[in-house]
């Protein structure tokens, strides 16, 4: 097997049949198309030429540094990968061969520094650990949607129920809205009020053009005529995702977020989606929110490395991840 840059429009077509069959909304080419001009696919090809398999990694180049990292605002870059064996130890056999050519193809690149996670499916990181990568378990919540309202409201936290039930004593609606506008003003008010950067151009080609009620939806929480809450979520055939969410902190109602998430939820089961992730966070306070959903705690891996000199840096600011 050999793994490299998909450039035939036959193959790029290829893959995009693989990811719609194997993959979920993050590895599709329309959601990919959104940081065409950063992001190149790479394919896993059989001995006799046959894509089977891939996955995006997107270059961004910052203060004379070349840094590969999962498109911005996807959980990872999977890989996706078909496999006809039926055998489990052939299964695996395999796996561990992709994923050691994986590892050797983002080893072999100009970087200076590698960030990048790994589908949650994923759980063999021995062949990055071989290449001396450094593995972060990171964690998600993942509800099933399977079971009823009445037993997922249930398995919530008391806190969270209290938060939803609040904001409905006190009049607050939540409901779906169609003019992403207001749902960008909160998102923008969240980050800046948590002084972090967004990438508003990115951000923007997902809100007004890749947005539609084909894959997405969003969830504003009123009060009285004014937005103070908002949940944005893209879903594929099996999944509903928790992208983006912004609240008015001028508001100060504690339950605004928790009824437009609710609300979220609600509506991935009507649409007979099974699950929703809520992609997790390593902040505490933010893991206790999403934990009081009832959610399974699920894990996933994140690779790093860099550069030595660049890493004996980046230890005294990252050392968690480096």
């Amino acid at each position: 097997m050999k793994i490299k840059e998909i450039v035939s429009a036959a193959d790029k077509e290829k893959y995009s049949e693989l990811a719609k069959k194997l993959g979920n909304i993050f590895n599709s080419l329309e959601w990919l198309d959104i940081f065409s001009d950063k992001v190149k696919f790479f394919g896993i090809y059989e001995d006799d030429g046959k894509l089977v398999g891939g996955f995006p990694l997107f270059k961004e180049k910052k203060f004379g540094l070349n840094i590969y990292q999962n498109p911005p605002f996807s959980p990872s870059i999977g890989p996706i990968m078909q496999v006809d064996a039926q055998n489990q130890v052939a299964i695996m056999d395999k796996w561990k061969e992709v994923l050691k050519l994986v590892a050797e193809l983002i080893d072999s690149l100009p970087y200076s520094i590698v960030l990048l996670s790994l589908d949650k499916k994923i759980v063999d990181t021995q062949p990055f650990i071989w290449r001396k990568f450094k593995i972060n378990p990171c964690y998600t919540y993942v509800l099933d949607l399977n079971k009823s309202i009445e037993e997922i409201q249930k398995e919530m936290s008391k806190e969270r129920r209290n938060d939803i039930s609040k904001a409905l004593k006190d009049n607050l609606i939540s409901k779906k809205v169609n003019d992403v506008k207001e749902v960008k003003l909160l998102i923008n008010k969240t980050f800046l009020r948590q002084n972090k950067k967004i990438k508003e151009y990115y951000l923007d080609k997902i809100l007004f053009n890749f947005s539609n009620d084909s894959n997405s939806y969003a969830f504003v929480t009123f009060e009285g005529e004014k937005p103070i809450a908002a949940s944005f979520c893209i879903y594929d055939r099996d999944t509903a995702y928790y992208l983006l969410g912004g609240y008015d902190d001028k508001s100060k109602h504690h339950g605004a977020g928790a009824l437009a998430m609710w609300e979220a939820i609600k509506y991935a089961k009507e649409l007979g989606i099974k699950y929703f992730d809520f992609e997790g966070s390593m902040v505490p306070q933010i893991e206790k929110y999403f934990r009081g959903f009832g959610g399974k705690l699920t894990p996933y891996y994140k690779i790093s490395k860099a550069r030595l000199f660049i890493e004996i840096i980046l230890k005294f600011f990252k050392r968690g991840t480096f």
